[in-house]
């Protein structure tokens, strides 16, 4: 299994989170290199850049939105192996409708760049997402039709999106958890979405 300490991780991810325990770490690591950010498509104008249709101005103008998403899109916050990258990722399944494309901005970007330890970071939080907002997370994977969103997000959960209670040596009982969880928050859901499902399971855990 690649991630060797995810038990850990899941255990610090489910501590509940606000924006201001966000603001509050590591602050020191603040950057003004924005060399990482050079395949992000960004002017860094929050009034012309936009996140789901909006522009970032949107978001990070919200006082409910994490001072360390907003220096994320700035390109002032680097995210690392770290508890302020973790935490700034798991906003992702925050309830807040508002800000919650903001935040899938930041996981969806950090996946494009991991590498490395990196790569431990972004498992949790996208399995996470897609289990608490399933509907949503199909709609974002299609807004993009080269399907290269789906293969990053399918590569990081396959990579490191482990729970303590998973066992990684059998995937089925990983899939039947995962497929549980995202049909239980799929109200109303329609026949071919809950197929898809099924395959996103198989993808992720094959």
């Amino acid at each position: 299994m690649a991630c060797t300490d995810s038990g850990n991780r899941q255990k610090i991810s489910s501590i509940p989170l606000s924006a201001d325990t966000v603001t509050k770490l590591d602050t020191a690591k603040i950057i003004n290199d924005r060399d990482w950010q050079i395949n992000f498509g960004l002017t860094h104008d929050p009034a012309t850049d936009s996140v789901w249709g909006k522009p970032v101005k949107f978001y990070i103008e919200n006082p409910n939105c994490s001072s360390i998403a907003a220096d994320f899109y700035k390109g002032r916050f680097r995210p690392t192996d770290d508890d302020t990258t973790e935490n700034l990722l798991k906003l992702v399944t925050t309830d807040d409708k508002i800000l919650r494309p903001f935040y899938r901005w930041c996981l969806s970007r950090t996946i494009q760049i991991e590498d490395g330890a990196l790569a431990e970071e972004t498992g949790i939080p996208a399995r996470s997402y897609a289990e608490k907002f399933p509907d949503e997370f199909f709609t974002y994977m299609d807004s993009d039709r080269t399907n290269n969103e789906y293969n990053k997000w399918i590569n990081s959960i396959s990579y490191c999106g482990f729970y303590e209670i998973d066992d990684y040596k059998k995937p089925q009982k990983i899939r039947t958890n995962l497929t549980s969880k995202m049909k239980q928050n799929c109200v109303g859901c329609s026949e071919s979405t809950l197929r898809r499902i099924d395959r996103f399971a198989k993808d992720c855990f094959p």
